[in-house]
């Protein structure tokens, strides 16, 4: 019975391919005291066991999931890494490249020292600085050398073995690296995140430190009020909005039976109905400062609306969100910011970079009108622009088949670095007209996510029979070179950090995951601040060293 099983699984391989990636999920999100290997490393090890029973995964799978997933990679990094070329921040690219730089060194030192061939090295900084990725290129390069067949199915068997090995001390060992060096730098992380947070705030100290000019959108309300109070005649509307600490906004007023949009300098009459947008808590008091409170269809009648929008007008990129506010948001109002997926901190001096998202609630009119100042309003929708996503695999992969002799030795950036690249390109060129190329958010994670673990299920399948022979003769020192080549370029880059760049210790750490490209641990970090702050660190890091490391795996191949 178990030969017929094996004999079904081999005729058909995307029954193992889709197991490996069931269980691979499955084992990835289990928890130890609080850590999981995560689905990457879970579908890998499941497919290097399923793998011993001699699948044979088509080249073309392994090919084509690759592809997506690192064209979407380039994709969602794009803006973020050529819109940090001419911004300032430039200590975040020096501490990219730094890092990116030792990487390399310090796994071709390890690879020349243990006596691992190209393929293990590697995987070793694929596993060790978990970037995934690096496997991908690595393998593109390998096909390119002068080798026999059977060499190059080894050498990328290595490839998957190394990166097994090594990839969970680079997530685990990373993130107990960043709980414990705060404390041995008697660095207090929460009181640092706090600190910055109030200097971002203004300096002010209350504990509310979300910009005056925005307010959760949970706390808003909208009520109505008859003008009685004889201090408010002869006032203009934006006279009385100011007359309240917290942001309120005037949207409609009634005056007799008609209902007209006031305008900044529309002048407060006795017997007006207002109609008023704000913090909860200014309405406790509103009656005594404007007149009682009413219920009047007619004036409260408003369309409210909770927009993404995608900011990418040079106008308002580098603006902070308190500039945003006085010039732009009357009447929105902010539920939050984020880059590159995460969150930022809610505070008036937060410097908004291109493309990043910001959700406000407020008024269908003063939204629109805040669209326009902002840049593209990110409505939900499921299309994906597959012209876009086609066509940039096609050019990415004839890039990256361009070979440029130097000195006697073809250089290329391989299938991988050429779809990475145009990916770039395209995500770049999406930012500055954002009416084509649209690719919605869960369709990015459907095609990263399973573009990646598809490729990785492949890789694991295709290494399995050699899997264990591999293990037996370097296991023990890929283990023990992986722990140094995670830890090592993080140890030096703090240093360099602290004394060369003199960052901000909340933004250094957070820098240094994103150079690291451990999502991972920016979430333990996060917890540790009690804080989104570490994430202004890690974005521009982020898009450099998915760069940099991806390219070093057709580095590595060529330079051992």
């Amino acid at each position: 019975m178990v030969d017929d099983i094996v004999e079904i699984c081999r005729s058909y391989p995307q029954i193992v391919v889709f197991l490996a990636i069931a269980i691979g999920y499955f084992v990835g999100k289990m928890k130890l005291r609080g850590f999981n290997i995560g689905s990457t490393a879970g579908v890998l090890i499941i497919a290097l066991v399923l793998g011993q029973m001699n699948i044979k995964v088509p080249p073309l799978l392994k090919a084509v999931s690759f592809a997506l997933f690192i064209f979407c990679m380039g994709y969602k990094v794009g803006p973020q890494f050529f819109g940090a070329l001419k911004k300032e921040g430039l200590h975040y690219i020096w501490l990219s490249l730094f890092l990116a730089l030792l990487g390399l060194v310090i796994a071709i030192l390890l690879g020349k020292g243990f006596g691992f061939d190209k393929g293990t090295t590697a995987g070793l900084l694929a596993g060790a600085m978990t970037q995934s990725s690096a496997i991908g290129t690595a393998e593109g390069a390998i096909k390119h050398l002068s080798i026999s067949a059977a060499d190059q199915t080894t050498l990328e068997s290595n490839v998957a073995v190394a990166y097994a090995i090594t990839y969970v001390f680079g997530t685990a060992g990373l993130i107990f690296f960043f709980k414990m060096i705060p404390r041995l730098m008697k660095i207090d992380l929460r009181n640092e995140a706090r600190k910055l947070e109030q200097e971002m705030s203004g300096g002010s100290g209350e504990t509310d430190k979300r910009p005056e000019l925005f307010s959760w959108y949970k706390q808003l309300n909208l009520r109505a009020y008859r003008v009685t109070n004889e201090n408010i005649l002869g006032k203009t509307v934006s006279e009385l909005e100011a007359l309240f600490p917290r942001k309120i906004a005037v949207q409609k007023l009634k005056r007799a039976d008609r209902v007209i949009d006031p305008a900044p300098g529309t002048v407060i009459q006795s017997g007006d109905v207002v109609a008023m947008v704000g913090d909860r808590r200014e309405f406790l008091k509103a009656d005594e400062k404007i007149g009682p409170e009413v219920d009047d269809r007619s004036v409260v009648d408003l369309i409210g609306e909770i927009l993404n929008i995608c900011v990418l007008n040079p106008e308002a990129v580098g603006k902070t969100l308190g500039e945003i506010s006085t010039e732009h948001g009357h009447g929105c109002f902010l539920r939050k910011i984020t880059r590159q997926g995460h969150e930022l901190p809610l505070t008036k001096n937060t410097v908004v970079h291109k493309c990043d998202v910001l959700e406000v609630a407020g008024t269908q009119k003063d939204i629109e009108k805040l669209v326009k100042h902002l840049g593209y309003p990110e409505r939900p929708t499921v299309m994906t622009d597959l012209v876009i996503v086609g066509l940039g695999c096609v050019l990415g992969t004839l890039i990256g088949l361009i070979m440029v002799p130097v000195m006697g030795i073809p250089l290329t950036l391989g299938v991988g670095g050429g779809v990475l690249l145009s990916g770039l390109v395209f995500g770049w060129l999406r930012s500055i007209h954002p009416t084509f190329g649209q690719i919605p958010g869960g369709a990015q994670w459907v095609l990263t996510d399973l573009g990646l673990n598809l490729f990785i299920a492949c890789v694991g399948l295709t290494a399995g029979p050699r899997a264990i022979h591999a293990l037996q003769t370097t296991g023990a020192s890929l283990l023990l070179a992986g722990v140094i080549l995670t830890l090592t370029p993080h140890i030096i880059g703090l240093i360099f950090g602290r004394l060369v760049l003199k960052m901000n210790p909340v933004l250094l750490f957070g820098a240094l995951t994103g150079a690291g490209t451990s999502t991972a641990t920016l979430n333990a970090l996060k917890e540790e601040a009690n804080s989104p702050v570490p994430v202004l660190g890690y974005t521009v890091p982020f898009a450099f060293g998915n760069v940099l490391l991806t390219i070093w795996g057709t580095v590595l191949v060529n330079v051992m």
